[in-house]
C-alpha cells in the first residue's frame, strides 16, 4: 500500500511539472536595447484592439471622432491585443498570441512594443522567458521607467517589476495562490493587484490587494494590504489620475457569461478605502476593465450589452453612470482601450 501511495504522489508531481512546463524560448531571441519610439499620439487618441479584420489587431482613434480608426498591426497569423500607451505617448506595448488564442491562454502570449505609429514592432518577452509558464497584464510605471506585470507558474503566478523593455524582473510578491492584474498607483508609490487570501483559491476568492514600494521602486516596503473581503471575483484594479478613487472589475453573477460591473471606492493617500464599493452601471451587462480619462470624470471600457454578440467601446460618466458608445465601434469586437 505504501508503495502505491508513493507512486501516486510521484505521478501527481510529474503531472504538475508537465502542466507547468514553460514554452521554449527561441534561440534567436535577443532583447532590444531600447524601446521603439515615434511622434507622440495626441492626448485625445486611444489605442484598442479589434477583430474587425478577422483576427485581433491594434488600432488607434480619436475618442470624439467618428471616422475610421487607423490600423497599426497587420498579421493574420497572430492576435495582437492589450495595447498600453506609454506615459510619453510615443510607444505602445501589446501582447501577441497565435490567431484564435487571443486572451484565453496566458501560456502562449508574448509581450511586444512598437512605435506609436505602428512601425518597428519588437518582441520584448517571448513565452517562456525567465522560466515563466505564463505572463500578462503589463502596465507602465507613471514615469515610464519600469513595467509591472504578472508571471511565473500556472498555479502560483506572482507580480514582477521589470525595466521598460521587460527585462531584469524583480519579484514584488511572494504569496500563495494567484497574484495577477497589477497596475501602478497614480504616483507610482504603490502597486494594486488581485490576490487570494489562501494558497488554493477559486475565482470567488480573488480580492483586491495593494503593496507599497520602496524608494527605489523595485521592491515592497511591507506585506501587501487586503482591501476587499466579499467572496466576489475581482479583477483589474486601476487608480484614478488624482489618486482619490479606485475602480476595478467584479463578477456579480456567474450564470453563462455572467454579470460583470465596474466597482468604485474612494481611497486615501495610503490606498485605504474610505467608502464602501459602489457599482458603476448596476445592470445585467458585461462592463469590463476601467480605463480612466485624464480628468478622472469618465471611464472608457469595453462592454457587452445583455443579449449582445460583440463588445463595444463606451465612455461612462463616473458621477452619473451615463453611457455613451464611441462613434467608431464596429459590428465586431472592439476592446481593451488605452488612453
Amino acid at each position: 500500500m505504501a508503495g502505491l501511495i508513493v507512486l501516486a504522489v510521484v505521478l501527481v508531481i510529474v503531472g504538475v511539472k508537465r502542466f507547468d512546463r514553460p514554452a521554449a524560448v527561441p534561440e534567436s531571441f535577443a532583447p532590444p536595447g531600447n524601446l521603439p519610439t515615434a511622434t507622440a499620439l495626441g492626448a485625445d487618441t486611444l489605442a484598442f484592439d479589434s477583430d474587425r479584420t478577422g483576427n485581433f489587431e491594434i488600432f488607434v482613434a480619436a475618442v470624439d471622432d467618428s471616422s475610421a480608426p487607423r490600423q497599426l498591426t497587420d498579421d493574420p497569423s497572430l492576435d495582437s491585443w492589450w495595447p498600453r500607451i506609454s506615459p510619453d505617448r510615443r510607444t505602445i506595448l501589446f501582447y501577441r498570441a497565435p490567431a484564435g488564442v487571443h486572451d484565453l491562454d496566458a501560456t502562449k502570449v508574448s509581450l511586444w512594443a512598437m512605435d506609436a505609429d505602428g512601425s518597428n514592432p519588437v518582441e520584448l518577452r517571448p513565452a517562456g522567458l525567465d522560466g515563466w509558464t505564463l505572463q500578462g497584464h503589463a502596465e507602465w510605471q507613471p514615469d515610464g521607467t519600469a513595467l509591472v506585470m504578472f508571471g511565473g507558474s500556472r498555479l502560483n503566478p506572482q507580480v514582477f517589476i521589470t525595466d521598460p523593455t521587460g527585462q531584469q524582473p524583480r519579484q514584488l510578491t511572494d504569496r500563495g495562490g494567484r497574484n495577477i492584474d497589477p497596475a501602478y498607483s497614480s504616483d507610482g508609490r504603490r502597486v494594486w493587484f488581485v490576490g487570494c487570501p489562501k494558497s488554493f483559491c477559486s475565482d470567488g476568492d480573488q480580492e483586491i490587494f495593494s503593496v507599497e514600494l520602496n524608494a527605489a521602486g523595485d521592491g515592497p516596503v511591507a506585506e501587501p494590504i487586503r482591501h476587499t473581503n466579499d467572496g466576489l471575483r475581482d479583477n483589474d484594479p486601476y487608480e484614478s489620475p488624482d489618486g482619490s478613487s479606485l475602480g476595478w472589475l467584479t463578477q456579480l453573477e456567474t450564470d453563462g457569461i455572467g454579470v460583470w460591473d465596474i466597482r468604485l471606492a474612494t481611497i486615501d493617500r495610503e490606498g485605504r478605502f474610505t467608502s464602501e464599493p459602489r457599482r458603476l452601471m448596476n445592470d445585467s451587462a458585461v462592463t469590463s476593465r476601467p480605463q480612466w480619462s485624464a480628468d478622472g470624470a469618465s471611464i472608457i471600457t469595453h462592454r457587452l450589452e445583455p443579449g449582445g454578440a460583440d463588445f463595444d467601446l463606451v465612455r461612462i460618466d463616473v458621477s452619473t453612470g451615463r453611457l455613451e458608445p464611441l462613434g467608431f465601434n464596429s459590428s465586431s469586437n472592439d476592446e481593451y482601450p488605452s488612453l
